[in-house]
């Protein structure tokens, strides 16, 4: 039997990898005037089908179907997208800030569906109530 948060993980998963990103991308905006510094950003990897959504089809009984748990799917590289400047660092201010409000739109997002789906098991929990 799968876990009655089995709903969640992958959620789970997502505030993780944009929790991480937000410190990536924080910690590029305070090396904007270091010469030489390059922009770097979380790369979600690419695979089969069920390392992409961070699920996996496992029959838990006869004729069964569920999510069997949430892997990482990412790793710190290099922004290939910033440019370098003068001095050889590719940070940009303008483009770091609308990062982390992207970023920071999506985390809330994430966390509204958590919310709501914690609130859907306390309904059921109370038996519709």
């Amino acid at each position: 039997m799968g876990s009655i948060l089995g709903s969640v993980l992958p959620l789970h998963q997502a505030l993780d990898y944009h929790l991480e990103r937000h410190s990536v991308l924080t910690t590029n905006l305070t090396q904007l005037e270091t010469p030489g510094f390059k922009a770097q950003e979380l790369v979600r990897e690419s695979g089969p089908f069920s390392q992409v959504l961070g699920v996996e089809l496992q029959a838990s009984a006869a004729g069964h179907y569920g999510a069997s748990g949430v892997n990482r799917s990412w790793h710190l590289a290099r922004d290939v997208y910033s440019p370098a400047g003068a001095n050889g660092n590719s940070v940009s201010l303008d483009r770091e800030t609308v990062k982390i409000a992207s970023n920071n739109l999506r985390y809330d997002a994430i966390s509204t569906m958590i919310r709501g789906a914690i609130d859907n098991l306390d309904w059921a929990a109370r038996d519709g109530r």
